[in-house]
């Protein structure tokens, strides 16, 4: 997702939240982003980990949505590093959610 599609789907998209995960997302072609705020992990390591459980956490469960297709933009929110069941877990309920809608 470049910049500019990120702050229109923020401007212009809806929010669910589950913690620790806020998701951002609008009807569109299926662009997907993933962010860890800086300030609250200091360490590039832990960003990275937390980006890559999020990321395979969408993977798995993205065919929730059915034939729906979604811009998403998920921002970590939580001020400790969870593990992958409880992000996995969170996304989960945010997804059904959007199948419903």
């Amino acid at each position: 997702m470049t910049e500019r599609e990120i702050l229109a789907l923020l401007a212009s998209g809806r929010v669910a939240f589950r913690h620790p995960l806020k998701l951002h997302y609008r009807e569109g072609s299926g662009l997907f982003g993933v962010s860890v705020p800086k300030r609250l992990f200091k360490r590039a390591v832990m960003r990275n980990l937390l980006k890559r459980r999020v990321r395979e956490a969408w993977r798995h469960n993205c065919p929730r949505l059915g034939d729906k297709k979604f811009d998403v933009f998920i921002y970590y929110i939580g001020k400790e590093p969870e593990d992958y069941g409880q992000i996995e877990k969170s996304l989960c309920q945010i997804l059904d959610d959007l199948a419903t809608d």
